[in-house]
């Protein structure tokens, strides 16, 4: 039944002609790397080293964490930008596992943000509102895009969805500067826009051994190809959302069989890392079948490194599947489209699992 569903997308080949053995996807992974860059998100803006400003909280929660404020300034050609961020992580504790947090809010705690849960499981993190990185919205010239945008966006200029993730790689730069933080242990986590921008950061900075994508849905860890009549589709995100993209991924709009890619390409990017993809039944915008079946595509990339891929049943996912025991996981959480404890706990307790904690 999976094989069936998956051949109606036609998937454009993952090794691009080329043999299908390990060299073969090592050849393959530099070219997919540019096709997506230059078809999708666009390419990332030059690094800059920021200067960073720290400042403890006396908020401890409970005096079991300790909270620090972490501005990072970026300067170039005269103007500069703040990004404010939160590190919090158990105090007196030392080779702690990490998430970085992309968050909707700056706020601490934050529905999308449960300290305590995460500060009892023993990580700790590093959060970061995404609109005080750049703006949700078409206006490149404040925030972090007005360093590196040009007046008339190139087609394959960063759309916003790039400058959310350069700033998390900054923040991953950070972390190992950290002596309290096992360098080894460092994850991503974001739901839905910041999903997708987890996982083109983790898919792009191998650093971070472990990925979670919740329900990132369209142009995230779902398939293009073959999208249900009920859920968003290119036409839809490229309408409204435009400018989270380059202006080359317009072009694909009503077109998507004219891709030179699919979503499985920026999933298996990550191999062999860890990588966990959520999502919800009630969420029926995102396209959960389509999300499985983009990790089931992708799930030969990390056998070739000797790994354990998607291990699930020989069927579609229905409501409260939970296949984690592979490097590639994906679940389905009863409820709707968000962030809760129930992702946390399968996302925390999975990944403790690989770490033996």
């Amino acid at each position: 039944m999976i094989e069936k569903e998956l051949k109606k997308r036609n998937l454009p080949d993952l090794f691009l002609g080329g043999e299908q053995t390990l060299s073969g996807w090592e050849n393959a992974k530099p070219k997919i790397k540019d096709i997506l860059l230059k078809e999708e998100y666009g390419y990332f803006p030059p690094h800059i080293t920021p200067k960073i400003s720290t400042l403890i909280n006396e908020e401890t929660f409970g005096g079991k964490a300790v909270w620090e404020e972490v501005n990072f300034t970026f300067e170039k050609n005269e103007k500069s930008h703040t990004v404010k961020t939160n590190l919090i992580y158990p105090k007196g504790k030392t080779n702690l596992p990490f998430f970085i947090l992309l968050n909707f809010r700056p706020d601490v705690p934050d529905k999308y943000l449960p300290i305590d849960k995460i500060i009892d499981s023993g990580y700790g993190v590093f959060s970061v509102c995404y609109k005080d990185i750049t703006e949700d919205n078409d206006d490149f010239s404040s925030g972090l895009s007005a360093l590196f945008s040009s007046e008339t966006r190139s087609d394959s200029e960063f759309g916003k969805i790039t400058i959310w993730a350069y700033m998390a790689i900054r923040m991953m730069d950070y972390l190992q500067l950290r002596p309290e933080i096992d360098k080894d242990k460092i994850g991503i986590i974001g739901h839905s826009r910041l999903g997708k921008t987890a996982l083109l950061a983790g898919a792009f900075d191998e650093r971070f051994s472990f990925v979670c994508v919740n329900n990132s849905g369209c142009s995230g860890a779902s398939l293009s190809r073959e999208r249900y009549e009920w859920s968003e589709k290119l036409f839809h995100i490229t309408k409204t959302f435009p400018f989270w993209f380059c202006k080359n991924y317009l072009k694909y709009s009503n077109n998507e069989d004219k891709l030179p890619f699919d979503q499985h390409f920026l999933l298996s990017l990550i191999a062999p890392r860890s990588v966990y993809v959520g999502g919800a039944i009630e969420d029926t915008w995102a396209d959960n079948d389509n999300q499985f079946l983009c990790c089931y595509a992708s799930s030969k990339i990390w056998e070739l490194y000797g790994k354990r891929g998607l291990v699930c049943t020989e069927r579609m996912p229905v409501e409260n599947d939970v296949f984690m025991d592979g490097e590639l996981g994906f679940f389905l959480r009863s409820g709707g489209h968000c962030l809760s404890e129930m992702d946390w706990d399968i996302y925390i307790k999975a990944q403790s699992k690989k770490f033996n904690l």
